[in-house]
């Protein structure tokens, strides 16, 4: 009897020791991080580029390309040369906005910008549009609605070259060319004149689409009609 009775204490010594090998590790403090690296290299390079001039007709213009400002992140600016090149020497890495703006002439240009431009290093090349102004609006704008669809009904005057209008749609009377103020766009081209009498054009605007915007039986609909190269 006393052999047996070691034996049973010997067993427990054991099923002890098993249970107590199977305890995990302390965890480390809650939200804390490894070391942070070293930081990469910064690298310095140029940026380069070519502005190219357009008509309200769309044509390219190849005159008075000196002097177009060229900004970078609205922190850095410069000008083009006589033939419209600009270059921007010894900049860092890192994320830019490249825009345009020409008061050289007195054409009346848009603005032009490209945003989140990455530039990393040697030479990055990023070419630059700029269109003039539209100098004619539509002398009449009807809005007809139909069954089936509705209809913009526009005059222009003569022109002897092909010209192209946009059409934003909303549903309230500050509507504008802004993204936040139009909730549809529609473009047509006008096509020459042969004489001297206006041009009429006319935008079909497919049925449901109003309806999809929102515009419904009883409701207005504001336009605001641009002439664009």
């Amino acid at each position: 009897m006393r052999i047996a009775k070691k034996l049973s204490i010997l067993s427990s010594l054991s099923l002890m020791m098993f249970v107590a090998c199977t305890k995990t590790g302390d965890t480390g403090p809650a939200g804390t991080t490894g070391a942070t690296g070293p930081a990469g290299p910064s690298y310095t390079g140029a940026m380069v580029g070519h502005v190219v001039l357009f008509d309200q007709y769309g044509s390219k213009i190849t005159t008075n390309l000196a002097g177009i400002q060229i900004s970078l992140s609205n922190a850095l600016n410069t000008v083009t040369d006589a033939n419209g090149y600009y270059v921007f020497a010894n900049i860092p890495t890192g994320m830019y906005t490249v825009g345009a703006h020409d008061t050289s002439t007195a054409t009346v240009f848009g603005d032009f910008k490209f945003e989140n431009v990455t530039f990393i290093k040697d030479t990055l090349n990023r070419d630059l549009k700029l269109s003039a102004t539209a100098n004619f609006a539509p002398l009449t704008f009807t809005a007809i609605q139909k069954a089936t669809n509705d209809s913009l009904v526009m005059t222009f005057a003569p022109d002897t070259r092909p010209r192209n209008v946009i059409v934003f749609v909303n549903s309230n009377a500050t509507v504008n060319n802004s993204p936040a103020n139009y909730l549809q766009a529609y473009t047509k081209a006008i096509p020459a004149s042969t004489g001297t009498a206006n041009t009429t054009v006319t935008i079909v605007v497919p049925a449901g689409d109003l309806y999809d915007l929102g515009i419904t039986s009883g409701t207005t609909a504001y336009y605001a009609a641009y002439g664009y190269p």
